[in-house]
């Protein structure tokens, strides 16, 4: 009889314990299941990104570029970057000398192609960033379904315990939480939410740190069957690098009117379409 006792008492244990055990592998599964599906948006990203699509557009942006100014511009993409055509500041048009002003800037970087090439080098767009940090959530991010957001799945996602990051953006990725949708089957990304949650500090603060609240977020516009772009983006960090230059990376931007253009085009092309 004591024996059937202990066997009755020991049963509801192992009962719970199995039930962690189910538990646990259901949760690894699901989780291998959404880490593969971002690992494959992340896959078509990069894809797109080397075939190299050109747009143009109509961008409405507030940003350190613009002196905090609401700019509309033409937007043309080249090969070597894009060209911006000023049409609007503060929801103002351009006055007829600023017109012709901007026209000769214009004018200016066409007839010094080897000039527009060195303003651009360090241009790294909204796509860039997307990709790059999609690469990264798929190795050093959890995720947890959460539910749908329009025609997209949305997942929530914070750092995976015992990540080791290997880089100064490593490091800054994973003090970040966020959300990330996409849509299947197609396998691309629709919205991406990021903000740091906790400071940065590089060399115990004496290389510098990223500011804790800082975000990055930007959603995509299906232009076609098979292309897309970012139509919103918004971009708020502050920091300090090397003890001397101030980090303020501020900018909120809004695209419309996408369109693909010639991926061969000139400056001088470029310009003419800008004229829009």
């Amino acid at each position: 009889m004591t024996i059937g006792l202990v066997n009755r008492k020991r049963n509801p244990y192992s009962s719970s314990a199995a039930a962690v055990v189910t538990f646990a592998l259901l949760a690894t599964i699901a989780w291998a299941q959404e880490t593969s599906l971002i690992e494959k948006v992340a896959a078509n990203e990069v894809a797109a990104r080397k075939a190299r699509l050109h747009y143009s557009f109509v961008a409405e942006e507030r940003s350190d570029r613009t002196g905090n100014h609401l700019w509309k511009e033409n937007v043309v993409e080249t090969t070597d970057g894009p060209l911006r055509r000023l049409i609007a500041i503060d929801n103002r048009p351009l006055t007829s000398a600023e017109a012709a002003a901007e026209q000769r800037r214009i004018d200016d970087l066409v007839a010094h192609p080897g000039d527009f090439r060195r303003q651009n080098q360090a241009h790294r767009d909204d796509e860039d960033r997307a990709t790059q940090f999609l690469q990264l959530l798929s190795t050093a991010f959890v995720f947890t379904p959460d539910g749908q957001s329009g025609n997209c799945h949305r997942f929530t996602f914070h750092p995976k315990p015992g990540f080791h990051p290997a880089s100064y953006q490593e490091r800054v990725a994973t003090e970040m939480v966020g959300a990330v949708s996409v849509k299947q089957p197609e396998n691309r990304l629709c919205t991406l939410d990021a903000r740091i949650v906790r400071p940065v500090d590089f060399g115990f603060g004496v290389l510098g740190h990223i500011d804790e609240g800082g975000h990055f977020s930007l959603t995509r516009w299906q232009v076609d069957a098979k292309n897309w772009k970012s139509d919103r983006i918004s971009v708020h960090v502050t920091g300090r690098i090397l003890m001397l230059k101030s980090l303020a990376q501020d900018q909120d931007s809004v695209r419309t009117d996408i369109r693909i253009v010639p991926q061969n085009l000139t400056l001088a092309q470029a310009a003419q379409i800008s004229r829009r």
